[in-house]
């Protein structure tokens, strides 16, 4: 088995479900401190910190609460929101690290594992990236490094794939995992590196999202209480 093999092993088992088990206020208190100590390094600052806590806001408007939804006949019907899953995210070489900020803090603040994947000339800005997020507890299974490689993001328990970078590489991305078998995963790139488009986009936490619903009826002869649920995962 290869080490991104075992990561993804590790994220899947135990580091997503720990993270999940967290309620949304408290990843977002999590998330916040990680904000606070990425404001004092100066590899990252201020704006870094910033987009961090801008995430975090969109997605206690976007995500935070269960939506009830009209019952015709009785029956109450639940809008939720869950994690997708395992996250591969990596950048080009001199990137900014406040898109890179922002792709980790979505995918995180959803519920979702991520695994930090740059190039070895940016292993200083991985370890303090991951050093931030376990001093502000974060479980280390959900929140992993590896060094990248193309041929890891073939592996189909990946839920996506976020990237930093120019739009010749997030093309040979997207391609790469085009080729993959099973379900097809989503490439989320930020190729504008003056804007950034995407990633202050105020729906960008929906693409780390899958939508759920829940019915329950209660209506049935005898008071037998039915429930159906349906969405993303094994739904």
């Amino acid at each position: 088995m290869t080490t991104i093999t075992h990561i993804i092993d590790s994220a899947l088992s135990q580091g997503q479900l720990e993270w999940q088990a967290d309620s949304f206020s408290t990843r977002m208190e999590k998330l916040s401190r990680w904000s606070e100590y990425l404001a004092e390094h100066p590899d990252f600052g201020v704006l870094a910190a910033k987009m961090v806590r801008f995430q975090c806001q969109r997605a206690m408007q976007l995500i935070s609460e269960t939506e009830l939804m009209p019952g015709p006949t009785g029956e109450s019907n639940e809008l939720y929101t869950a994690a997708r899953g395992v996250f591969y995210i990596t950048s080009d070489e001199n990137s900014s690290v406040v898109a890179l900020v922002g792709q980790i803090t979505a995918a995180l603040v959803a519920g979702n594992a991520i695994i930090v994947a740059l190039s070895s000339q940016d292993s200083k800005l991985t370890s303090v990236i991951l050093e931030g997020l376990h001093q502000a507890k974060v479980p280390r299974l959900a929140a992993q490094q590896a060094e990248f490689a193309i041929i890891d993001i073939n592996d189909v328990r990946l839920a996506g794939v976020c990237f930093v970078g120019n739009e010749q590489k997030s093309i040979a991305l997207n391609q790469q995992l085009a080729k993959r078998e099973g379900l097809l995963a989503q490439l989320i790139a930020e190729t504008d590196q003056e804007r950034l488009s995407n990633v202050t986009d105020p729906h960008f936490v929906l693409r780390f999202i899958t939508e759920r619903t829940r019915t329950i009826n209660v209506t049935a002869v005898g008071g037998n209480a039915t429930l159906l649920e349906l969405g993303g995962g094994n739904h």
